[in-house]
This record gives C-alpha cells, structure tokens and sequence, in this order.
C-alpha cells in the first residue's frame, strides 16, 4: 500500500496458531496432547504438544514417501500416539491375508523405547504373542536411537516378519516357533487358516475403545453399484499407462539411443 494513500490500513487478525498462555495442552488437530517428557526442557512448555504432533507427522510423512507394498497406516485423529494399520502380504505363507495392527508411540516421544506393535487379527506367529498380540520386535531395536531410528522403520520390520520368519531365543510364541522348526507342513495349514479367517475378519470392527475414531480403517464388501465405476475407472487408465509407449530407446547392446519417427 502506497504511503500517500490517506486510507490507513488496520489489521484485524492472522491466520497464524497463536499459542495460548498458560499450560495449554491442546494440539494442532484440536485433540488434547499430554507428555511426561523432561527432556524438552529447552522447548517453551506451551510449545511441547506441538513439537510432539509436528516431529510424529514428519515420521508419517517419511513412512508415506517409503511406498512400503501392501501396507496401509494411518495417525489415530484423537491421539498423534496410536496409528492404525492394515498389512496385505503379496507373498509367503501369508498371501493374500489383511491383518490389522496398532502402532503405540511412547508419549515420552521422541526420547523414548521402540513404539510397540500389537496385531489386531489372530495370527499364528513366532513373533506375535497369541493373548495379547503384541509383536515381538525389541531383538532387532533393543536401543531406540533419537534421530536415527525411525517410525517406518519399524513398519518395514513388521512387514518383513510376514515373508522372512525369524527365529529368536524368546519367542512370543513357543508353539508356533517350535512347530515352524519341526513340522513346516502343520505350520502352513495353521497359516492358511490364519489368512482364511482374516479375510472375514478385516470387514469387523474388533471391540476395543480405542478404535472408536475417526481414523479407524473400515473395509466394506465389494458392490457393483458402490465400487464398480471407481474399478473400471482404474482398470481403464492402467491399460492407457501399458498402451502409451516410449518416445526413445536405448539401442540392445550399446549406449546408442533411438528415437520412435515422427509420423
């Protein structure tokens, strides 16, 4: 704005988060945030539930960028704390299984121990705690590392031990393990089992509180009417993307480049 102009111009507001006095604890989404953290003691004590959601969201955003194959997660709405998760194993004794998981942050984030792992679907599984569902993944983060270890790390691990069944001395599951070293045949059956009943299982909602939110992955059956013009969308533009060809080559054999002759 020009200074000869006699109109003075007045700012009524910002579109900037103003942190509010106090010892507000309510974060970016508007959910409460809370944490025992002592560490942050450089941080402005108002500014601590922000750091923790915006550092969390940043992990998200590595993890979306890591494109992991068959794997779906997602940050609780009411809590940065819990992600939801859903694994589709495209290979191995779990193949075409959908096993949900939990992924609990540590509100001591991010000076804290590795987040833990629980599968929501029952899986019979060396690794995976038969009562409680907790994955066992403290042998290969026995140290969470602050700057070093990451949050989509962890998810790789989880989805790793769906094609690679590790051994360990303390399995979270004796009889799995033993039957995986003994009897590899029973063992399959007891997977195909495992996978036949996660396929009924991804379509309910498990009775657990925190699982009432917004976030929460539901999955519904297929119906013609519902999903059918989304599917033959997607099937039409895949079989554009296969019939669109290169405009140049690299000639077999050699470093020789080629062109397609303009017609």
């Amino acid at each position: 704005m020009s200074g000869n102009n006699d109109e003075v111009f007045h700012r009524t507001g910002s579109f900037r988060r103003v942190i509010p006095p106090g010892n507000d604890t309510t974060g970016i989404s508007g959910i409460p945030v809370k944490s025992n953290n002592r560490n942050n003691s450089y941080i402005n004590a108002n500014y601590i539930p922000f750091f923790l959601e915006y550092t969390l969201m940043s992990e998200f955003n590595i993890l979306s960028k890591k494109l992991l194959p068959g794997v779906y997660v997602i940050p609780a709405a009411k809590t940065p704390f819990i992600w939801f998760g859903v694994i589709f194993p495209r290979y191995g004794l779990y193949k075409n299984g959908a096993f949900r998981f939990l992924l609990h942050i540590d509100s001591n984030w991010p000076d804290c121990e590795c987040p833990k792992v629980i599968i929501e679907t029952p899986i019979f599984h060396p690794l995976v705690d038969p009562v409680s569902g907790e994955m066992s993944i403290q042998h290969h983060f026995p140290e969470w590392k602050k700057g070093v270890s990451r949050i989509w790390h962890v998810i790789d691990h989880v989805l790793k031990s769906f094609y690679d069944i590790s051994s360990t001395k303390t399995p979270a599951n004796p009889e799995a393990a033993n039957l995986f070293k003994t009897d590899k045949d029973n063992y399959i059956k007891k997977c195909e089992d495992c996978v036949k009943q996660s396929q009924i299982e991804i379509y309910n909602q498990p009775n657990n509180p925190e699982n009432d939110d917004p976030n929460y992955l539901h999955f519904d059956h297929y119906n013609e009417e519902t999903h059918g013009s989304i599917r033959r969308t997607w099937l039409q533009q895949k079989e554009c993307d296969n019939r669109i060809q290169p405009l140049s080559w690299v000639q077999p054999g050699s470093l020789e480049p080629f062109s397609r002759p303009h017609t």
